[in-house]
């Protein structure tokens, strides 16, 4: 099959996508409703994940899984290298059961009652989920975001005795932005001159549209990453949000035997099946990413050009992720009061950019998935418009 083809319409299929995606995605919104709200794919993963899985489930026996399986690390460490110039030993790397998990484990790792953490805000609720549930203190930091350029000059001022971690979401989820490589050493300076650990967060590493490349922090080398733990899920790139698949990694020894001691202690580790998704994707299933990434960046192009267009809304564009993040503050509304006119007068429920989901530097935004077919895409944004239109009418 041709690139061009794996990411036609045709290839949403609703009918099972209204039987199992539940919560609030398909399946858990009334008939008629779309659902651009979680950041989960309306794709299938790649044909090779899926048939890999199920000659595993022909075999009929199903024995515990290890660690893990058999060249797992070594297929993570070299797509790390190749693919995002990160130089990671197969030994510092670890599956693990979502990156969820990965992020509680560090947390609990490093982090003990009456710490601080510093997380940028906005950003996704479980940087501050983590944190808290390990018994840390968050501390939000917005940095100024400009012409392209994050300053981060008073990033150090928000340091005190008790600061323990900061929290890196890059690329950044809701704000689809990336980093400079002279940002990262900014923040990565600031953490070695106090101390400090890093949470790095790369769950979205593969979402990078072709207006700037993805630098990772790791990329910077040994000496400014002695503390820096790193985290990969499978949800976003791969579209295997279910599996709960991903992966932790350092190059502090010292740490990483502590943080799988405490991915032991939330879970018993990465069952067989997605071990076996795991390796399947990062071995065969690159060609898809890039592909999928081409789809992604047609419908944000797409998205932005419509956003512009309409009244009231204001939507930047995203360098990385499928998510975008409007300003809806025009319209006189909330972020929760926005989501909820959208979702009863034009039928697209949102995430609103409420404080539960993305601290308080969300609200007056509103963020939308466009992970999903261009037909679906263009019906949810036509009817966003007519709401839009009818709203600037009585203003």
């Amino acid at each position: 099959m041709l690139r061009s083809e794996l990411f036609t319409d045709d290839k949403v299929d609703l009918k099972v996508l209204k039987e199992r995606a539940l919560g609030m995605r398909w399946a858990g919104m009334p008939e008629g409703t779309i659902p651009l709200t979680s950041a989960d794919p309306d794709f299938k993963p790649a044909i090779e994940i899926r048939e890999a899985m199920t000659d595993f489930i022909k075999g009929g026996y199903f024995p515990y899984a290890p660690d893990a399986l058999p060249g797992l690390r070594e297929a993570i460490s070299g797509s790390l290298k190749t693919r995002k110039n990160e130089d990671v030993p197969p030994e510092f790397i670890q599956p693990v059961d979502s990156a969820s998990a990965c992020m509680h484990a560090i947390a609990l790792s490093v982090l003990k009652p009456g710490d601080e953490v510093i997380i940028f805000d906005p950003v996704d609720l479980l940087f501050g989920i983590s944190a808290r549930y390990a018994g840390a203190t968050v501390v939000y930091y917005s940095p100024k975001h400009e012409n392209g350029h994050w300053d981060f000059s008073d990033l150090e001022s928000y340091v005190t005795d008790k600061t323990r971690m900061i929290g890196l979401c890059n690329p950044h989820n809701p704000l689809g932005l990336l980093y400079t490589e002279d940002e990262l050493r900014t923040i990565a300076t600031v953490a070695a001159e106090h101390d400090l650990w890093i949470m790095n967060d790369e769950i979205w590493s593969d979402i990078i549209y072709s207006e700037r490349p993805f630098v990772s922090i790791n990329s910077l080398g040994p000496e400014l990453n002695k503390k820096t733990i790193s985290f990969y899920g499978f949800s976003k790139g791969f579209a295997l949000p279910g599996l709960r698949a991903g992966y932790l990694y350092t190059l502090n020894a010292e740490a990483f035997e502590t943080a799988m001691h405490r991915c032991y202690d939330l879970a018993a580790g990465v069952d067989y099946l997605t071990q076996i998704a795991m390796k399947t994707a990062v071995t065969d299933c690159w060609y898809w990413v890039d592909a999928f990434v081409e789809r992604l960046q047609s419908n944000r192009d797409y998205l932005v050009e419509r956003m512009i267009a309409m009244p009231l809304l204001h939507a930047p564009k995203p360098e990385a992720t499928f998510v975008s993040f409007f300003d809806v503050r025009e319209t006189g509304m909330s972020s929760q009061q926005f989501a909820d006119y959208s979702k009863e007068h034009c039928k697209v429920a949102l995430v609103p950019g409420t404080v539960k989901w993305f601290g308080p530097g969300g609200e007056g935004n509103v963020r939308l998935c466009y992970s999903t077919s261009h037909a679906i895409l263009k019906e949810a944004l036509d009817r966003i418009e007519a709401g839009m239109q009818e709203l600037a009418g009585r203003l």
